[in-house]
């Protein structure tokens, strides 16, 4: 399984580049960079790794059409493109709750923008232009002349049933949020649903799982960060909490998330009016958290998304990120790598 590691927003560039070159250096196979609103822009952000590392992956995510528009989307993945010799990555989204809650926006067509977006991103050459009239979106008379590069990865932002089969369909790979272990049967239906129509092989196209990763020397510490964080886990909906909690306490879960929200948003580990032990049943299904000595068991829970059809996976990192990308390359590469 490759294993990417997802900054979070805000970080400046000296700290995205001094992070990337640790997560290259430890044998990681990307790094991300988060967008979000009032934060510093990724692309920009990430645009020095491209001289200092040589093989890791540059990614961003994610991205919308309902923010900016595919040409610019293009102009500025195809920039980053060649910056780093054609290793740049894309996560193209629906439009998240926080652009959502700053700019008002309430974009319907999702599937179809995304769809769009990914098929003028994938049909892009150096060597004709590109005419392309969709359902929402249309780029007509893009010739980028001077993108030479091979091409930029390009993967969708989805957990849900229209979204990953169009994924499937036209895009080099999907990245879902949280989605547990019990959920994946149902996932990999779909994605498998949309590569038969397509007419496309398991081999053309990557999974990966956007998951939360808590695990430093101060194990009591890190299981703090977890609890603080929990409230972003597939933000806490049933559907993702279910299957393992039963549908009497995800329905409790989720009626209070303005708990987890509030415990977020003080940097507070207690979530007020939960039970103590239902948020450990949380924390131990929908994260990775704990000490160094917890790493074997996170190996062999990541082998078992494997074998469910899982290929990659993008590990977020918090508080330490220096401290979790070593134990990250260090720690859990080796034990993966292993078999």
């Amino acid at each position: 399984m490759r294993i990417e590691v997802i900054l979070g927003s805000g970080l400046t560039a000296a700290q995205v580049e001094e992070l990337g070159v640790l997560a290259e250096q430890v044998g990681l196979a990307a790094v991300w960079v988060q967008s979000f609103p009032g934060r510093r822009d990724p692309l920009l952000t990430i645009a020095g790794l491209a001289r200092l590392t040589r093989r890791i992956r540059l990614g961003v995510l994610p991205t919308s059409p309902w923010e900016v528009h595919p040409l610019r989307i293009a102009d500025g993945l195809l920039t980053l493109n060649e910056l780093c010799g054609g290793r740049a990555a894309l996560l193209v989204g629906g439009l998240g709750h926080s652009v959502m809650r700053v700019t008002g926006l309430a974009p319907r067509q999702r599937v179809a923008a995304v769809r769009d977006t990914v098929r003028i991103l994938k049909g892009i050459s150096p060597d004709q232009p590109l005419n392309y009239e969709g359902q929402v979106f249309s780029l007509m008379h893009y010739q980028p002349d001077w993108a030479v590069q091979p091409p930029p990865f390009v993967s969708v932002g989805a957990t849900g049933p229209q979204m990953l089969t169009m994924a499937a369909g036209c895009a080099d790979g999907v990245m879902m949020s949280d989605v547990p272990l019990a959920r994946m049967g149902e996932v990999m239906d779909h994605i498998r649903q949309g590569l038969a129509a397509a007419g496309r092989g398991p081999g053309e196209f990557r999974v990966n799982n956007f998951m939360a990763w808590h695990i430093g020397r101060d194990r009591e510490a890190a299981l703090a960060e977890a609890r603080r964080e929990l409230v972003w886990r597939g933000l806490l909906q049933k559907w993702h909490t279910a299957g393992f909690l039963g549908d009497e306490d995800a329905d409790f879960v989720e009626s209070r998330r303005d708990r987890f929200l509030q415990a977020f948003l003080t940097g507070s580990a207690t979530i007020e009016g939960v039970p103590g032990a239902l948020v450990d049943r949380l924390i131990a299904n929908l994260t990775f958290a704990g000490g160094p000595d917890d790493i074997p068991r996170v190996a062999e829970e990541l082998r078992r998304y494997a074998a469910a059809g899982q290929d990659q996976v993008a590990l977020k990192v918090h508080d330490n990120p220096a401290e979790a990308i070593r134990l990250i390359g260090e720690r859990l590469r080796p034990l993966l790598e292993a078999g």
